[in-house]
């Protein structure tokens, strides 16, 4: 019988004996467990299963690691990103302007899931003219972004963003 066949039947384990004779007599006390083809066939098709099981377990526990990981990442990148944009003004004669110049900012990572209920913290790194930027407005948060506009006259503002999710 092949290996293969009996991948398909319920194990059932064999008692093993030993062939006892006895000393004096030379009589046969226990025939013993034959050693034969269907007896080690047995035995291989016993082991193959409980190695096809465990590898199959320890693919399954592997998938589930790193599954894990994959979610916890995802949290991690949710929670707190950073990043730099600039904002130029349109040109305009010194007194008025059409509108408030802004930018949008696109985050990497992951979609924010409780959009747009996180906080965006701006804080101005350098600009044309420190004295003239004015506030820098956060508005318009989605789950891939948000705008920021300057209020002031200054014709560039480079700032760097925050973006702090603490209920993700």
């Amino acid at each position: 019988m092949a290996v293969e066949d009996l991948r398909d039947q319920s194990y059932e384990p064999i008692e093993w004996e030993d062939r006892v004779i006895d000393q004096q007599t030379g009589d046969v006390l226990v025939e013993g467990t034959p050693v034969n083809e269907t007896n080690l066939n047995r035995m291989e098709s016993g082991m193959l299963t409980a190695h096809l099981d465990v590898g199959l377990d320890v693919l399954v526990a592997i998938q589930l690691a790193l599954s894990n990981r994959l979610e916890i990442d995802k949290l991690l990148k949710q929670r707190i990103l950073q990043g730099q944009a600039t904002i130029t003004a349109a040109a305009s004669n010194g007194y008025f302007r059409s509108s408030e110049p802004f930018v949008e900012v696109s985050h990497g990572g992951f979609a924010q899931i409780n959009s747009p209920n996180y906080d965006v913290i701006v804080t101005p790194i350098s600009a044309s003219d420190m004295d003239r930027v004015g506030r820098l407005e956060v508005y318009d948060k989605t789950q891939n972004g948000f705008k920021v506009k300057m209020t002031g006259s200054a014709s560039t503002v480079t700032f760097m963003w925050t973006l702090v999710n603490p209920r993700v």
